[in-house]
């Protein structure tokens, strides 16, 4: 009988927890943005798997990995200390007619309230501009207080009440212009 060694696949754990006391006084300039390679979509898809809402729904990091493969183009990682901290996804196209969407800005918990939301928005911005919009849209949900408040602080507001395709709930449609 002939054994075949099979490939068990790369299965990647949560990154190390920075430390957040050794952050640099300048995160502005420390935070670095790229594309993504295909290693770093490993990183991004154990992010994605381990906060809201794709924890709670139970999406595994496989699952997570075949979505951001899908979106591949569309991604923006944030480097800081050569590791990822967090990404953002901008597509030319979404629920608003002539809008860029925003579909994501997820960030490493420990490093959530240190600015680094408010980088990638910012990169997201600028993503859309390049992509010659004059406006940029995203959906919410509304019990995300947090985020709500997050997005309206950066100038968005709510333009309609939509029902999730996927999930079936309730989410904000909020828009800026650019």
């Amino acid at each position: 009988m002939t054994m075949k060694q099979v490939d068990p696949g790369m299965e990647v754990g949560p990154a190390p927890v920075m430390d957040v006391a050794s952050l640099p006084n300048d995160l502005v300039n420390a935070v670095k943005f790229g594309p993504p390679t295909d290693e770093d979509l490993t990183a991004v898809a154990a992010l994605r798997s381990s906060s809201e809402p794709w924890k709670s729904r139970g999406e595994t990091q496989e699952d997570s990995l075949k979505a951001l493969t899908l979106l591949k183009s569309s991604i923006h990682v944030a480097r800081l200390q050569n590791q990822i901290v967090g990404y953002v996804t901008v597509e030319r196209d979404g629920p608003v007619p002539g809008a860029a969407y925003l579909r994501n800005i997820v960030v490493k918990p420990e490093l959530r309230r240190h600015g680094l939301g408010a980088m990638l928005l910012d990169k997201a911005l600028s993503v859309a501009r390049d992509m010659y919009r004059k406006t940029i849209a995203l959906r919410v949900d509304p019990s995300n207080a947090p985020a709500v408040g997050f997005y309206r602080k950066a100038g968005f507001t709510t333009v309609a009440t939509v029902v999730s395709k996927k999930s079936g709930k309730l989410r904000l449609l909020m828009s800026r212009e650019l």
